[in-house]
């Protein structure tokens, strides 16, 4: 298997050469090179404003957009592109930018550049955006030269926040160059200038024109989607900063004599199931079996996660009992997790009708999950102990991408980590994938909705903390997912690289320095 996967990453390493990485590697040596390899690629590359999840999008973007605002590593919200804002009145938020924010064209950002980043993405394509499905803006204005007002629909106590997901682009770029265009030279005032972006790669020199340029002359994001493939890279100096690896992978980081940096990563690592009666899976007024309660929670009892949690990953993670972490605003300390409960996931099932078991299929991103395909496959065979049987179809993140986005699934799983970031609060998951009112959702289960209606519209923090944690304690009851684990972030660093800093993985490329 490891010899399987350092010759893929040696074919990618040819093939890139092959597509013109030739004259890239000769003028950006490695010595000035700041070589980052990520699990997947951006989609749709360096544009924020598509269709996409922000994930792991955002892992790219960073290098060459500022974002709204950012959320620090004890879930404050801090200014960065927006320097203050003010609420008005309770549907109204007046945000005040940086002075300073140029892009890589020369052109300077001004609030009539804003209202044009929202102009677009309240048209046909901006409105389907992920993004624009956790906001709601009746109105926005230019109120002088670096002011905007915005006015929302209801009261959005999360309105700062979700600020977080939202970039700051050259839009007389965007237009001149169109999505497409704008996509591979994106123009945006983070700290570097791309040069070149492709399907394998980014490349990127330090912007003259950024508030915050980047201190090493050149960064190369490369997609290596192999965990083995990543860590023989940096073990063999071809890569500097190798994202998502796992625990087991921490000995020998360290051994190479690198850094192998652990976090508590903004996430709960899950496999949704399915809900939602697509129409084109479930015909002939079919429903999916985790349209029931029942079902939901016999697959919960059916994995045992503490051992997983101890033998596979040594002690170092946590099994779930909820869609947030300890560091997220709403949490509720007062959960566990499900037990392990093989006898009384059986009675569950059979009391659903299932008694003579099920089949299905699980459409995974391995990549996406911390031990991968190790812990999908785990899965399927503790579930088959109870007469579950799963067939792992694994995907990448392209092929996963299309059908979420067309709402084409062929099976009634598929991974889904419950991602936090950039906001920090507990409702994000139902304001997107696990909310009933998103254009994607895979799972609506209506028992919540009363919690999520009320929490998205008061603004009384005491309050709103209350219902936060009463819709975590439902979303236990109701066995919202299969809840893994409380997620963590495992990266290696290279021995070189000084101020790695990675917070709810917004990774601060300007901070890296080489030393040594």
């Amino acid at each position: 298997m490891k010899r399987r996967n350092r010759a893929w990453w040696l074919l990618t390493a040819t093939a890139m050469v092959g597509a013109g990485g030739s004259s890239i590697a000769q003028a950006q040596d490695a010595r000035d090179t700041l070589r980052v390899a990520m699990y997947a690629k951006a989609v749709p590359r360096g544009n924020p404003y598509a269709i996409q999840n922000i994930w792991p999008s955002m892992y790219w973007w960073e290098a060459v957009f500022d974002s709204f605002v950012r959320v620090d590593e004890n879930g404050r919200t801090v200014p960065f592109a927006v320097e203050k804002w003010e609420l008005v009145n309770p549907t109204t938020w007046r945000l005040t930018f940086r002075k300073d924010l140029k892009f890589t064209t020369g052109r300077t950002n001004d609030a009539a550049n804003i209202v044009k980043v929202f102009d677009y993405l309240h048209t046909e394509k901006g409105l389907v955006t992920n993004i624009m499905q956790t906001v709601k803006f009746s109105s926005y204005k230019a109120v002088d030269t670096h002011t905007v007002e915005f006015v929302t629909a209801t009261p959005d106590p999360l309105l700062v926040p979700k600020l977080a997901q939202f970039y700051v682009g050259d839009m007389q770029a965007f237009a001149d160059l169109g999505p497409d265009g704008f996509s591979n030279r994106p123009a945006g005032s983070g700290p570097y200038r791309v040069t070149s972006w492709n399907d394998q790669e980014m490349v990127a020199t330090s912007s003259e024109t950024s508030w915050r340029p980047g201190k090493i002359k050149n960064v190369r994001v490369v997609e290596i989607p192999e965990p083995a493939s990543r860590l023989a890279a940096l073990e063999s100096a071809q890569m500097d900063v190798i994202i998502n690896m796992g625990p087991d992978d921490v000995p020998r980081i360290r051994a190479a004599g690198h850094a192998a940096v652990i976090d508590p990563a903004p996430n709960v690592v899950s496999v949704a199931l399915f809900t939602v009666d697509f129409p084109e899976k479930w015909k002939m007024g079919g429903k999916t079996p985790f349209s029931d309660k029942r079902v939901r929670q016999a697959i919960n009892y059916a994995v045992n996660r503490e051992g997983i949690a101890k033998d596979f990953f040594k002690g170092i993670i946590k099994p779930a009992s909820q869609p947030a972490t300890p560091s997220t605003y709403g949490y509720n300390k007062d959960l566990t997790p499900y037990p392990y409960d093989p006898a009384k996931a059986k009675q569950l099932l059979t009391e659903a009708g299932y008694g003579n078991g099920m089949s299905l299929l699980m459409e995974p991103i391995p990549a996406n999950i911390i031990g991968g395909r190790e812990i999908l496959q785990i899965v399927a065979e503790d579930l088959g102990k109870v007469g579950v049987k799963v067939e792992v179809v694994p995907l990448l993140f392209p092929a996963w991408s299309q059908l979420y986005n067309q709402k084409k699934w062929n099976g009634e799983m598929t991974s889904f980590s419950m991602i936090l970031a950039p906001v920090m609060d507990a409702a994000v998951p139902f304001q997107a994938t696990y909310g009933c009112n998103h254009q994607r959702t895979f799972t609506c289960i209506e028992e919540l909705n009363s919690l999520v209606a009320a929490q998205a519209t008061e603004m009384d923090r005491t309050k709103r903390l209350a219902i936060l944690q009463e819709l975590m304690k439902k979303s236990n009851e109701e066995a919202l997912s299969l809840m893994m684990f409380e997620g963590i972030d495992v990266n290696g660093v290279a021995k070189r690289v000084q101020g790695f800093k990675n917070v709810h993985r917004v990774m601060h490329y300007d901070a890296m320095t080489f030393g040594g």
